[in-house]
């Protein structure tokens, strides 16, 4: 019998580039402590309210929207996810699509908890309550020109739109 070691030994043949590659990890530490400090302030600002809440869109940008004539760049699904992961999350989501020049973006928090058919079956979730904090921040609110719930086809008011602006390069 065959070894299936040997037969796999036969199979693969050596890399022609042997460059070896070396890490220096005292500059990655720094690099990675300076954008976790970076990270934690911009955290802590998704707490502050913005003091413009004035996020209104010009009406044919919203019609163009709400018949899906502007396609969703990106879409960011929390569920399963912690408040504390889904703020980071929220946080590196927004601002990547920011530098990415990604205009209109889908965040998915769920619906929360189900009700009775007395309190009208609305859902409580705590992402769903927090979201809107976080988009009006002082982090956030300067990169974002609107956002509201998605249409019931995007996920209703389980999810958000959000419209971010132009950035300036």
């Amino acid at each position: 019998m065959v070894d299936d070691w040997e037969i796999f030994k036969k199979s693969v043949s050596p890399i022609k580039d042997k460059t070896k590659i070396i890490f220096n990890r005292k500059i990655k530490k720094k690099q990675a402590l300076k954008k976790s400090e970076s990270n934690l302030e911009d955290l802590a600002g998704l707490d502050i309210k913005s003091t413009d809440n004035s996020k209104t869109l010009e009406k044919n940008i919203l019609k163009k929207i709400l018949k899906g004539k502007i396609r969703i760049s990106a879409t960011l699904d929390l569920h399963g996810y912690s408040l504390n992961e889904s703020k980071k999350l929220v946080l590196e989501f927004i601002n990547n699509n920011f530098k990415s020049q990604n205009r209109l973006v889908l965040i998915i928090s769920g619906k929360g908890k189900r009700l009775s058919v007395a309190d009208g079956w609305e859902g409580v979730g705590i992402l769903k309550k927090n979201i809107p904090i976080w988009l009006n921040s002082v982090t956030l609110g300067e990169k974002i020109v609107w956002f509201d719930h998605a249409p019931p086809s995007k996920g209703g008011k389980g999810a958000f739109l959000i419209y971010l602006k132009k950035a300036i390069r």
